[in-house]
Parts: C-alpha cells; structure tokens; sequence
C-alpha cells in the first residue's frame, strides 16, 4: 500500500477521524468499528474502515465481501479520494484475507454521490432499507511475497 497503514481500531488519531464522519453514532466511544472482521487504515489525511462478518454470521445486506463502514478525508491536498480507496483495496490480501464471493462494498449515504468510489470502479448493486446506495465492485487479489507483512500499531 502506498498511503495508508494499518492499525488497531482504538488508535486515537483514527477514533478523531471517525469522530468527525457523518455516520458516527458515538463520538468519543474508543472505537469506531462493527464487530467482526476489521481492517483499519490510516493515512496522513484520512481514516478507512474495512470490515466483514466473523465466519458463520451472514451481514444484513446478505452478501459475501468486504465492506467499506467508514472512509473519512479531511483536506483537499495530497491523492485523490478515489486514489486512497483504490490503495485501500490492497489491505485485503495484503493481510491474508479472502474476499468472498460479492467483492467489495460500500454505502453511499444519501447525501452523497458516491463519485470517489464510482471513479474507484464501484457502481450500484442494491440498497439499505433506510435507502442508501449500495456499490460494489469485483474483487481482484494482489499477489504479495508475504501475505503477513504489515504491524499494527
């Protein structure tokens, strides 16, 4: 990856990003993320929050990928929004992961376009009962020497 990197998600510049996302039901809570399977980025200017369901446990949108829960930039200077999510992507294997068989997803608030994550290669495949956009995208696996490279910090 080339922005970001991964850590726990407790790390506090993380939660202060989090913090100031639209979709934050608990500011100042000391983490952010559903339970499950999480994958926590953080960049110079941004925060990414990848997550999937523990094994055995279906997601309420009854597909099988990694989902977007919280992708959060402040400022305009540095990549572009849909750079960082295209850099995002390579967390997945890079960790080890599988994807499953929906790929990667996201919600689009209702708001928002979703255009970072269109021009990323994402287009609709659904919605939430609350009706946000769902976009998703196949998902293509990078081949890393070690799969297990990477600390959390």
């Amino acid at each position: 990856m080339k922005y970001w990197r991964r850590v726990k998600k407790t790390h506090p510049r993380a939660v202060a990003y989090a913090d100031r996302h639209y979709t934050r039901q608990t500011p100042g809570s000391p983490q952010f993320m559903p339970p499950g399977q999480t994958i926590v980025l953080l960049s110079e200017q941004a925060v990414f929050g990848w997550w999937r369901p523990k094994p055995g446990i279906e997601a309420m949108h009854h597909l099988d990928g990694w989902t977007c829960t919280i992708f959060h930039r402040e400022g305009k200077d540095g990549p572009l929004a849909s750079e960082l999510i295209l850099d995002a992507e390579d967390a997945i294997s890079l960790y080890g992961y599988d994807c499953g068989g929906d790929g990667l997803l996201t919600y689009i608030g209702k708001h928002l376009d979703g255009t970072c994550f269109q021009l990323a290669g994402y287009a609709p495949v659904g919605s939430s009962v609350d009706g946000k956009a769902l976009l998703g995208k196949p998902y293509r696996r990078w081949l890393y020497p070690d799969p297990l490279q990477g600390v959390l910090l």
